[in-house]
């Protein structure tokens, strides 16, 4: 059986640092697991003028690219897959899905209080960018449209360590892990 978790939330939540924590308490476990961070995988600019139907164009580069590099890592032998990624609606959550053939998919909710999430995303973000992730923080929190995709949520508020292995536990992962932390 393949198995992929899928971590969303809102820009600094911390999906890429409680996903590297899952890969390793994954790997520590012998488990052989791929992580990956699908803002890496739409590193392509600039975008097209006429982008495909849905306006959807880096999300869709996204899914592309998680499928050929999951085929890879199953290729390679992995059973395991941890993948971060900003999941709004139940028909991108379904695209993500099926990037992951063949896998039993969870998909959790990361949050964190504002302030926290401001901070991370001082310390990481500089100029426009920044300002963009703040007003993105900004309109979820007036209209969070994204609620209601993920399987179950937890907060990230501790070591990454400690969310991710809460993360694994209540996803059915126990048994791989049991022991390695």
């Amino acid at each position: 059986m393949y198995r992929a978790l899928l971590l969303t939330g809102v820009a600094g939540v911390g999906k890429s640092t409680v996903a590297e924590a899952a890969g390793r308490v994954l790997t520590a476990a012998g488990c052989v697991t791929a992580v990956v961070d699908t803002d890496m995988l739409a590193q392509f600019g600039p975008r097209p003028e006429s982008p495909p139907a849905g306006g959807r164009f880096y999300d869709e580069l996204k899914c592309a690219n998680l499928a050929a590099v999951w085929a890879n890592f199953k290729a390679a032998g992995a059973r395991f897959v941890v993948v971060s990624a900003g999941i709004d609606s139940l028909t991108l959550r379904e695209r993500y899905i099926e990037s992951l053939a063949g896998c039993e998919v969870r998909l959790i909710r990361l949050t964190a209080d504002d302030d926290t999430v401001r901070s991370r995303l001082r310390q990481r973000d500089t100029g426009p960018k920044l300002e963009q992730h703040l007003r993105a923080l900004n309109e979820y929190r007036r209209v969070p449209t994204a609620i209601g995709v993920e399987d179950f949520t937890v907060t990230n508020d501790r070591a990454a360590v400690e969310v991710a292995t809460e993360i694994l536990v209540r996803a059915g992962w126990a048994d791989p892990i049991r022991g390695a932390t």
